[in-house]
């Protein structure tokens, strides 16, 4: 399997593999050592937590999925700190892929996911077969919807789950900001 990095101004986005997604299942510390970076009492985010292992289990199954889930967000600014995590919903499906993303406190509203989730579509959109990429939020997460807006998302309307809001980023409406 190979080894997806994606480095930004201030971080670097590592593909979640089965060795690291089975680290961060472990706790903490093997996580810290699978990285190479520090991972704080904040961890996992709660929208994480609730994924991984089921993101494990669908990777395990089939690894043509490496790089279509969850990528660990690492900054590289003094001392490798894991701050977030983000990525895909699984492989596109109909020129469609959906992202998601979640940062721990304390790195929030610093432009870190901004950043984050630029370097994903931008690593998305080098997929021929990718046309559009959406996102769900709920509706009173304003960050989140900030994010999305800066990050050239338009609103499409509700989402599937009740209370959410659904974004859209068309591939010939993509700026390349990175």
């Amino acid at each position: 399997m190979e080894d997806y990095r994606i480095r930004t101004c201030h971080l670097e986005l590592i593909a979640g593999s089965v060795m690291l997604m089975k680290a961060d299942l472990q706790g903490r510390e093997s996580l810290a050592a699978a990285l190479g970076a520090e991972v704080g009492n904040g961890w996992p985010p709660d929208v994480w937590a609730e994924a991984r292992e089921e993101f494990l289990s669908r990777l395990e199954g089939h690894p043509g999925l490496f790089g279509w889930l969850g990528w660990y967000w690492v900054l590289v600014e003094d001392k490798r700190t894991l701050i977030g995590i983000g990525g895909f919903t699984g492989a596109p499906f109909n020129g469609e892929a959906m992202i998601g993303y979640s940062v721990i406190e304390p790195y929030r509203r610093r432009g870190y996911g901004s950043e984050a989730v630029r370097a994903l579509i931008d690593w998305a959109f080098a997929h021929p077969g990718v046309r559009r990429i959406v996102a769900e939020t709920h509706a009173n997460n304003k960050a989140s919807i900030r994010l999305l807006e800066k990050c050239g998302f338009e609103y499409a309307g509700k989402g599937f789950e009740n209370g959410t809001e659904r974004y859209v980023l068309q591939r010939e409406k993509n700026r390349m900001t990175i």
